[in-house]
């Protein structure tokens, strides 16, 4: 906590923006508004347009152990978004986003120990174009949109819809997008029908667009399971990716299956089952992936997943709320039929036992536990959150089921959530404090930005 101390000023000096640590699943798109009597004139179009965005300040301190470097930056930024009034259905919308880092020390500067720099702190900017601490701006949205009943049809830079692995996560101060075209379909209950062929990216912490064939790989590639580095950024030239959803729901029973399609690469099946009864919820996920044959033409460093990989994943979750009061246990197996995959480019994945800061990505033949609290109070509108996760069975080494060559580890989240009420309604301050260990390997290679640290992330936010 050293540099800590040393900004209690700043932290009472934040500017406002948005919450961070959730992910919801939404059925309507950010700016949906309710239609107004139809428009006569264009320019009514416009006049019965919504502005919508947010303010939002970001302070990151990563404390490593011991005499390992220390880190911690403040990036200041927002969005603003404009969608037009609906006419015949018809809306049209537009979205930018812009950060700057506003103080903080050298996130360049090299730890003497393991000659690495911060790792975090930078993906609050632009992790492809490291020390760019201005020139942050994005075009996030940029659509056309049809409604028809309570269904709609969505076409260019969109807002990502919520899947399981495709989704927003807005842990940082750029999400990830997506551009293509979406399909929501609602028939009513108990069915539910979502619709996607995306070909576009712009991964989280990054302002460039991408193709798919760019955009696979931008972020480190891993190991191969021999254990030879990865290479295979640019070896894929994958149209895209196709979604398809369909969710039912009837009384206390849920029902989802999600397909994920990646061009010459893989697909990737999710099914989801929620059952609640009294004040209990149980909870089944279940994963199975299948990779295409175009991996085979492929040399052996160059491949995303081998041909001989099924990646499977069994989680589960029993939760218990009554009022403002819940507890949850989940648990997670990663089968050793093949490390689980899905790109970081694109999304994070939501089993029931992922958390910040601790993803299942590039793991097989594994099991996680985690431990759920959390409590809400109505005056004032605070929520207090806590969360241990322990991974079991990875061994660094073993990159068969290792592409990352993580370790065993452990991990505390603590969250607080405060939501101003009255005149500055939208304006909320998230803290999150984040403690992790290894169980095995502690030496400063294995741990410098990976593990043994105490993190604390205190983002201030206002929507409009």
């Amino acid at each position: 906590m050293k540099y800590l101390l040393k900004w209690p000023l700043a932290l009472v000096l934040l500017l406002p923006a948005l919450s961070i640590y959730s992910q919801e699943e939404h059925n309507e798109p950010e700016g949906h508004h309710e239609e107004t009597q139809e428009p006569g004139h264009l320019r009514d179009v416009f006049r019965n347009s919504h502005l919508h965005g947010h303010i939002r300040n970001y302070f990151m301190n990563t404390v490593n152990r011991g005499d390992l470097k220390d880190y911690y930056t403040n990036a200041t930024g927002g969005a603003v978004g404009f969608t037009t009034g609906n006419y015949k259905g018809f809306e049209a919308g537009v979205k930018g986003i812009f950060t700057y880092k506003t103080f903080g020390n050298d996130l360049g500067m090299e730890d003497p120990i393991t000659g690495k720099n911060a790792r975090y702190e930078y993906e609050l900017y632009d992790v492809l174009n490291k020390g760019n601490f201005k020139d942050l701006d994005r075009l996030e949205e940029l659509f056309i949109r049809y409604r028809f009943g309570n269904s709609y049809l969505t076409y260019g830079k969109i807002e990502t819809e919520y899947t399981p692995l495709l989704n927003h996560s807005d842990g940082r101060m750029k999400p990830f997008a997506h551009r293509g075209a979406w399909a929501h379909l609602n028939l009513g209950r108990p069915h539910q029908f979502n619709l996607g062929w995306l070909n576009g990216m712009s991964p989280r912490a990054t302002t460039e667009w991408f193709n798919f064939e760019e955009g696979l790989g931008l972020f480190y590639n891993g190991f191969q399971p021999d254990g030879h580095e990865a290479h295979y950024h640019e070896f894929y030239p994958s149209s895209g990716m196709g979604i398809f959803n369909y969710r039912y729901r009837r009384d206390n029973f849920t029902f989802k299956v999600y397909d994920y399609y990646m061009d010459k690469v893989m697909n990737t099946l999710w099914t989801q089952v929620d059952y609640e009864f009294k004040d209990f919820n149980l909870g089944v996920q279940y994963v199975y992936q299948s990779p295409f044959s175009y991996n085979e033409d492929l040399n052996y460093q160059h491949r995303y997943v081998q041909p001989d990989e099924n990646g499977q994943v069994l989680s589960s979750q029993l939760s218990w709320q009554q009022s403002r009061l819940r507890f949850a246990f989940a648990y997670t197996h990663a089968f050793d039929s093949g490390r689980f995959l899905f790109p970081k480019e694109l999304g994070r994945d939501n089993f029931f036992t992922s958390i910040s800061r601790s993803r299942l990505e590039g793991m097989g033949d594994v099991d996680v536990l985690a431990l759920k609290g959390e409590y809400a109070f109505l005056k004032p509108k605070l929520h207090f959150g806590v969360e241990m996760q322990q991974i079991l069975g990875a061994q660094p080494g073993d990159f068969k089921y290792n592409k990352y060559n993580v370790d065993e580890s452990f991990q505390v989240n603590t969250h607080f959530r405060y939501n101003v009420e009255g005149f500055l309604d939208g304006l909320s301050f998230d803290l999150l404090w984040v403690y992790r260990e290894n169980q095995n390997q502690k030496d400063a290679e294995s741990i410098f930005n990976k593990s043994n640290f105490n993190q604390i992330n205190f983002v201030t936010n206002f929507y409009f």
